[in-house]
Order: C-alpha cells, then structure tokens, then sequence
C-alpha cells in the first residue's frame, strides 16, 4: 500500500503506514496534532506536540517519533501518552527521520546534510557525521536494518552499513564515516526513496526532480542503474512493489503513475538459479 500525500494543498499532512497493523499515523503540522486511524479511518489515539515536516513522522513499534518542521527537537510519544514522553535537541533543523525496525536507533537528516543517529530508549546522540554536500531529503533502511539509505538535495545516494556506523559511534577515536555504495545518475535532487526486501538482491528505488523513477540494487556495485523510468513532471514520491512487479511514483503535479515490470522479478529469478537444483526441489 502507498500513501501519497500533497505537501501543497492545506492543511499539509504527513503520514505514515504502521508496518505491524493496518493503520496509518497522520499529522497536521498547522494544527499541532497526529492521529492514529484504523482501516474505517476512526481515531485509535491522538499525538499532541506533533509539528512534523515532510518526512519527519516515523513509528518505532509502540512509539511514534516526530522531527519539528521549525525547530530542532526530535518528540516522543511512548506508553500511550498524547504528550510527548520525552524530547532531544540536534545541533540543527532536521528534515526526514527514521526508526530501526527493532526500536533501537532512530536516524536524522539534517538541511545542511549531516546526518545524526541517536538511541531511542534514551535519546542520546551517539553520532554526527557528513553523509551529503546538501540538505538529506529521504531516508530508508534495507535488508532488515542491516544498511541504511540516505538521500540529498545534492542528486546522491548514499548507502552505509548499520554496522559500521555502530562501530564508529562506539569509539571517539573511529575514522569518519564511509558509505558502502554511492550511486550518482540522478542530476537534480532526490525527493524520495523506497526499499522491496529480498536480502542483498533488494531493490532501492529514487524518484527525483530530474523527473527520473531510477531502480538500484544493493548487491551491485556499479554505478549504473537497473532501471529507469522517465517522467512528464518532476518526482515527489516513489513506492515499489514488495514482489518487485511493479513501480509508482508521484509527480509534482499531483498525478501517479505505475510501471509494470515485464520481466519475471529479478530478485526470485537470481535467487532461483543460484540454488541447488536438488535443493529447490525439496523447496518446493
């Protein structure tokens, strides 16, 4: 399910998908609020305090973590509480923030284009670090929190290793930094990103105002993309597929368009080769 939301049109809405039920959390920046709704659009809970920007509304299990479009505090709302549980400050305005799928880090992306990753059990920053030459505009994680992808106003992907950068928060006298994959076909900024799981073969897709809908894949560490899909209109939004079937992307005149993947899922197909033929007959 994709979620397209006009940052336009008011009130201006961010929201999100709960990936652990059938839900969505949405917010009005203007009015101060986000709301939980269930299926029949019916409010479950209400989040006071809650002045996000695009991008800046994440869930992590039972919390919902919010970046404030305005100011530089990050609020948290744990234990069924509508006022925030607690709040932290970054050296700087962030944009787009991101919570691990276990709850334990959340990431941020600031306009200067450092990034910053903090613990969420008590908020404490454990590393800043120069991830873009511009302000980070997308974010996402890949293959079970295992990598994280970072996108900028600069045309750049960036993917870094959970683990290395753990690594670093770890130690003050750990190098800067470095990314796993840094991909640059794009040439103007890129608006947003989406993940379809499949271990080391998943596939990233970026949408961007060069009015490209780009394909990468985490293994591959070439340059060149999978696939590209050109568009009439600059890119605001992009959701791919969890089978790897199919493309969406949001243009900034607010119409959608899909593509549809005429080719059997390269993901299932490498994996399919790859395993012992006596193997897949016991599989299946």
């Amino acid at each position: 399910v994709a979620v397209l939301v006009s940052p336009t049109c008011p009130p201006r809405v961010t929201a999100v998908l709960r990936p652990t039920a059938a839900m969505l959390l949405a917010a009005a920046p203007e009015q101060g609020v986000a709301h939980l709704l269930d299926e029949q659009g019916q409010v479950v809970r209400s989040f006071k305090d809650c002045r996000p920007g695009p991008r800046g509304l994440c869930t992590a299990r039972a919390a919902v973590v919010s970046a404030e479009a305005s100011r530089s505090f990050t609020h948290v709302w744990a234990g069924g509480k509508e006022q925030p549980q607690y709040r932290c400050q970054a050296p700087e305005r962030l944009g787009p923030i991101l919570a691990t799928s276990d709850a334990a880090h959340v990431v941020g992306g600031a306009v200067s284009g450092k990034l910053y990753l903090w613990q969420l059990s008590t908020g404490r920053l454990l590393l800043a670090w120069n991830g873009h030459f511009r302000g980070v505009t997308a974010l996402a994680t890949v293959a079970t929190d295992g990598y994280l992808v970072t996108a900028g106003e600069d045309a750049i992907l960036h993917v870094w290793s959970f683990a290395s950068l753990l690594s670093a928060a770890a130690s003050d006298a750990a190098p800067p930094p470095r990314a796993l994959r840094t991909w640059t076909a794009h040439t103007l900024s890129v608006t947003d990103v989406a993940v379809a799981e499949c271990g080391p073969h998943s596939l990233i897709a970026s949408a961007s105002l060069d009015q490209s809908l780009r394909v990468w894949r985490l293994a591959d560490g070439v340059r060149r993309c999978l696939h590209r899909v050109e568009a009439s209109a600059p890119l605001t939004a992009a959701a791919i597929d969890p089978a790897h079937r199919a493309l969406y992307a949001g243009t900034s005149e607010g119409s959608c368009r899909r593509d549809v993947a005429e080719r059997q899922p390269r993901c299932r197909r490498e994996a399919d080769e790859r395993q012992p033929r006596g193997s897949r007959g016991a599989a299946e």
